[in-house]
Order: C-alpha cells, then sequence, then structure tokens
C-alpha cells in the first residue's frame, strides 16, 4: 500500500491540505485582520448614521444666501502699530548722524515706512506726515519739505 504512492504526490497532498486548513482557520478567527492587511476595513456599527426626519425637513429649508458672501471688514485697532513705527523713527533721527543728506534721510524714513505697509491705508496718514516732518525738523532743521514726506506714504 506505501508502494503505491510516491514521496512528492504526499508531500503535495500534505501541503494542499496545509493550505487548506490555515486558510480555513484564517478566515473562520482572523478574517477582519487578514482583510484589513489587503486594505479592506470594517465598518462599525456606531458610523452607520439613518436620516431622520429632522434632516429631512431641514433639506426643505430655503438658504440665507447672506450666508455665502463675504463677511464685512472688522474694524482694527491700529494703534499699537503707529506707536511702533513712532518709536522707531524716533530711535532712527536720535541714533543718525548730524552730516546725513536729505537723500539718505528720505531714503531710511522710507524703509521703515516700507516696514508699516497698513499705515499707507489708514486714515493716519496726515498725522504720520506731520509727525515725521516735526521729529525730522527737530533733529534737521528745514532738511525737508512737506511735500518730500507726503510722497512716502503715497
Amino acid at each position: 500500500m506505501f508502494n503505491s504512492i510516491s514521496w512528492e504526490q504526499y508531500f503535495t497532498a500534505l501541503i494542499i491540505l496545509l493550505v487548506c486548513y490555515y486558510a480555513f482557520i484564517g478566515f473562520r478567527y482572523y478574517r477582519w485582520e487578514v482583510l484589513g492587511i489587503i486594505g479592506i476595513k470594517k465598518v462599525e456599527d456606531s458610523t452607520i448614521v439613518i436620516p431622520t426626519v429632522g434632516d429631512f425637513k431641514k433639506s426643505f429649508e430655503t438658504e440665507n444666501p447672506e450666508d455665502y458672501q463675504p463677511k464685512p471688514a472688522l474694524e482694527v485697532d491700529i494703534s499699537p502699530l503707529v506707536q511702533s513705527f513712532n518709536d522707531e523713527v524716533k530711535a532712527y533721527l536720535h541714533e543718525s548722524d548730524s552730516d546725513i543728506t536729505k537723500d539718505e534721510l528720505l531714503y531710511s524714513l522710507q524703509g521703515i515706512v516700507m516696514k508699516y505697509p497698513v499705515l499707507k491705508d489708514g486714515d493716519h496718514k496726515s498725522e504720520l506726515t506731520d509727525f515725521l516732518f516735526n521729529e525730522s525738523n527737530a533733529k534737521y532743521p528745514n532738511l525737508l519739505q512737506l511735500n518730500d514726506l507726503k510722497q512716502l506714504l503715497n
């Protein structure tokens, strides 16, 4: 009887039976882990949502078109920015050389003004121009004109 099958047939049958056994055990006890390896995820019962009557009524309510329109800009307080600008201008004028030329002073003030682009669009433009004029004339009398400083903030 042992001579009727070969060793090759015996090992082939054994491997087929082992593969079937492990496939059955994997399917029976580890189904979701095996499917998770493939990429299939189990959906929990708590994630399934059944629409209610309230949701059904909500679908018939008219929408407010103002919800989709851009909101008006909020009023922003720029006083800390103005104070920072004033402090920086005062510090620069205090530390600058006494033999500075008009072009150098305008270029430096323009660099400071460029750090604060919000101030160009604000309501404080004339007050900032007056501040720059007064501070620069206190340190360098008659070096700058008011028209020169108005061009900086435009």
